[in-house]
């Protein structure tokens, strides 16, 4: 018996993953939301609101860009992963029916207080 340490050529072309691109506009809208939580939260504490989020609070701590790059690092990297398992129903359902809706509720939050500073 003879074992070789090459990989067997694959004749077949390579399969693409293709992304849905209403997940895709789904997951920018998420992304544009947290921004508008992000700087109303660095807005609402600079008038003396307190971050309640222990992490974000740390990086509140380290400073303002800490918290702006984490807080979009976070939801960013954590939207387009589900958008890579956008052809799943979890996912469809975790962007569309939860994380969308409660990005809506936070931002419209956000911006109620905008108005009451």
């Amino acid at each position: 018996m003879h074992l070789s340490l090459r990989p067997a050529l694959d004749p077949s072309p390579p399969r693409v993953h293709r992304i849905n691109p209403a997940l895709v506009k789904v997951a920018i809208v998420i992304i544009l939301l947290n921004l508008i939580d992000a700087f109303g939260t660095l807005r609402h504490v600079a008038h003396g609101a307190e971050e309640v989020n222990p992490l974000m609070a740390h990086l509140l701590d380290r400073g303002p860009l800490w918290f702006f790059l984490g807080k979009f690092l976070l939801a960013t990297g954590g939207v387009f992963g589900i958008v890579a398992y956008g052809r799943s129903r979890a996912a469809k359902i975790a962007l569309c029916f939860v994380l969308l809706p409660l990005y809506l509720l936070v931002a419209g939050y956000q911006l109620v207080l905008f108005t009451l500073i």
